[in-house]
């Protein structure tokens, strides 16, 4: 038994959480090296961090590396289709906005709706992509539907996690170095918890969080 984690149980748990966010983000940075292998190293981070919020066994490497490495291919394509539909979304915009009339700005803002949802469709499309492993089209499927029945959980997740990584830049001075550090998993914790608070709701005795 650890004396420590005998004596100061509160003060013992809160440093294995804080060591598990950053043990998971400095994962996250060593496996984003090849920037191509990015998007797996983002799924591979939620599932690093799902302790933290749901039940989810295996130690943080073991399960770091089981999602990075099934995830591979479909976070890949996920990334791409994230930044095709990123990109357009934003290039209509500036267009219709520099057009200047009413209708185009209305349009624009049509836009703008459709990259919210976007987001909201990843705040779930990320997470189950590490924790339910599935067929790309049958994930998009339902983090749509997740997103769309439950909005507000969704921006709330965005919102929270941005929010969370945001706030770290108002450190001073030489703590700022935290930001790298801390950011990554802070915002898969807050992101994912969000997440997991809609996916509960679903799940089956039988579902559990792949390892």
């Amino acid at each position: 038994m650890n004396p420590i984690e005998d004596r100061f149980p509160r003060l013992w748990a809160g440093a294995d959480r804080i060591s598990l966010i950053v043990l998971g983000g400095l994962l996250f940075w060593l496996f984003s090296i090849l920037v191509v292998t990015l998007p797996a190293a983002l799924a591979a981070l939620f599932a690093a961090v799902a302790p933290l919020f749901a039940p989810a066994s295996g130690e943080l490497f073991g399960r770091f590396w089981r999602a990075f490495r099934r995830s591979l291919v479909p976070a890949l394509l996920l990334g791409l289709l994230d930044l095709v539909v990123g990109g357009v979304i934003y290039l209509d915009i500036q267009i219709l906005w520099g057009v200047g009339a009413l209708w185009a700005q209305a349009a624009a803002f049509g836009l703008g709706s459709l990259g919210a949802l976007a987001l909201m469709v990843n705040l779930f499309a990320w997470p189950l992509l590490a924790w339910f492993p599935q067929p790309l089209p049958k994930l998009l499927k339902r983090s749509f539907f997740l997103a769309a029945a439950h909005p507000f959980w969704a921006l709330g997740g965005i919102v929270s996690g941005a929010v969370s990584v945001l706030l770290l830049l108002l450190l001073p001075g030489w703590l700022l170095a935290l930001v790298p550090l801390v950011g990554p998993g802070l915002f898969a914790t807050t992101a994912g918890f969000c997440a997991w608070q809609v996916m509960k709701r679903y799940a089956r005795p039988e579902d559990e969080i792949a390892e």
